[in-house]
């Protein structure tokens, strides 16, 4: 069988790769062919408003945000903010909200809002830190009666992110649930009733809006039933996230079994270099069973002015970069743990520009590898674990081995790290990766260069920051 070469494996690689995400995004036209995009809601339907103020607000809206039907429209904050105004609360309410005995006129304000932006009622809340040091979110909602309020309560801040999505469910989802307008398939055994609720909501009539209705549950990635979509910023149903971080690199090349004396091994540790990676997930908005969690990775490093040298010769310009691309499905175990499955091509190029009485024996490499791996997100308290596996598969090698008969290369690799929440849809990421090379050849007595074998490590040791959407 005639030897592979490095443009032939890159050529194969690539190829495969190309199919692959070809196919993907053929999938990704078909779910949208077969499921128009709506951007607006049906004309005429119910609406709220979601206004909070205090420290993370912004944070705090989106979570809110996350659990409302998407039979609900959610009114503007810009346009709210104004009517806020306008109905003479110029100043943030704060705890007069929370204040039963206090809070009339403020309510009455709120109330006069929600009116002026035609809203079914408005979802109020105030960060605070309470009487007994603890961070929440006082939430009420108003509406037109002005008898009891349909919600009127706390949600601790301080948990986990799990705990306090359940606990705005468990405050808020009863009333919305209750508010909210029934998927647009449900609207279609209205009959001929135009006078009812069909005809209020729909607006143009039972026929349009219920197709348009279904188009748009289906492009946003929503339950049947109305529910809430893909949770904005939360790893588990992410759309995209990009990280970008300074690495410290190490190599180091060693023989066994040396049986030549033009042998050279190579070490070099702290390297500084840049990375930036990515995923993106097109289909995670679906509920394509699958699909959704299948995503297209990439990633790239490149060492910044590293030179090499022989003891204490002149330093040689040496390139070390590393190129990943690939697919990813993520899967989610329990309630927070996500696992990956992976696989791809990695190309990873470590080369000393020597001149011609050294080329021979610097250990240049330049690996076309076939990766599949394993990785797991456990979360540990206020932090995530990040571990690891992969297994890689060298397509082509390069220089160093082109000199020794009989060369068989294989690898494998790990990644442990700590991920830190730094703000919503922020973390701060402390990453250890390690690739091992092992190889084996066979030696002949006419062999300008003979030993048993070799390894080949890298450890990668980086500091980054990511942002997942």
């Amino acid at each position: 069988m005639p030897k592979l070469t490095r443009f032939t494996t890159l050529s194969l690689s690539l190829s495969l790769c190309g199919r692959i995400l070809l196919g993907l995004s053929a999938a990704t036209a078909a779910t949208f062919a077969v499921s128009p995009v709506v951007l607006a809601a049906p004309k005429a339907s119910k609406s709220i408003a979601v206004h909070v103020e205090g420290p993370n607000a912004d944070a705090i809206r989106e979570d809110i945000l996350s659990i409302v039907p998407k039979t609900l429209e959610v009114v503007e904050p810009a346009a709210f903010s104004k009517a806020l105004k306008g109905a003479g609360q110029t100043k943030p309410v704060g705890d007069a909200v929370v204040m039963k005995a206090l809070r009339k006129k403020a309510l009455d304000r709120i109330r006069k809002a929600g009116k002026t932006v035609k809203a079914e009622g408005v979802i109020y809340g105030v960060s605070r830190t309470n009487k007994k040091k603890k961070k929440e979110v006082y939430l009420v909602y108003v509406d037109e009666n002005a008898g009891d309020l349909a919600v009127d309560g706390a949600v601790p801040l301080g948990g986990s992110d799990d705990d306090r999505q359940k606990a705005l469910e468990d405050l808020l989802g009863p009333t919305l649930a209750q508010i909210a307008p029934p998927p647009a398939d449900e609207k279609k055994d209205g009959g001929g009733d135009g006078d009812g609720d069909g005809e209020g909501e729909g607006g143009e009539g039972e026929d349009g809006g219920g197709g348009d209705g279904d188009g748009e549950e289906k492009a946003e990635g929503d339950k049947d039933d109305g529910g809430p979509a893909r949770k904005r910023n939360d790893v588990r149903s992410a759309l995209f996230s990009v990280e970008l971080g300074v690495e410290f690199v190490g190599r180091w090349f060693d023989y066994s079994d040396a049986l030549s004396q033009n042998l050279r091994p190579y070490s070099v540790f702290g390297q500084p270099a840049l990375s930036v990676s990515g995923e993106l997930y097109p289909l995670a908005g679906t509920n394509i069973a699958v699909l959704k969690g299948l995503g297209i990775t990439a990633g790239y490093a490149r060492a910044l002015g590293l030179n090499s040298a022989v003891g204490d010769g002149d330093p040689l310009s040496t390139t070390y970069q590393r190129i990943n691309l690939g697919l990813r499905e993520r899967l989610t175990l329990g309630e927070s743990t996500v696992l990956g499955i992976s696989a791809g091509v990695r190309f990873v190029t470590f080369e000393i520009d020597a001149p011609e009485a050294l080329a021979a024996t610097v250990p240049n490499v330049d690996y076309t590898i076939f990766r599949a791996g394993l990785d797991a997100r456990i979360p540990a308290g206020p932090v995530a674990l990040a571990l690891g596996a992969d297994y890689l598969m060298p397509l082509s090698s390069g220089p160093v081995y082109d000199r020794f008969t009989g060369a068989s290369v294989q690898g494998i690799g790990a990644t442990a790290g700590v991920l830190v929440p730094v703000a919503k849809g922020i973390e701060a990421r402390l990453l250890v990766e390690y690739a091992r090379f092992f190889s084996s050849f066979q030696p002949e007595l006419t062999d300008d260069y003979a030993a048993g074998g070799a390894t080949d490590q890298y450890l990668g040791i980086r500091l980054a920051g990511a942002y997942i959407y």
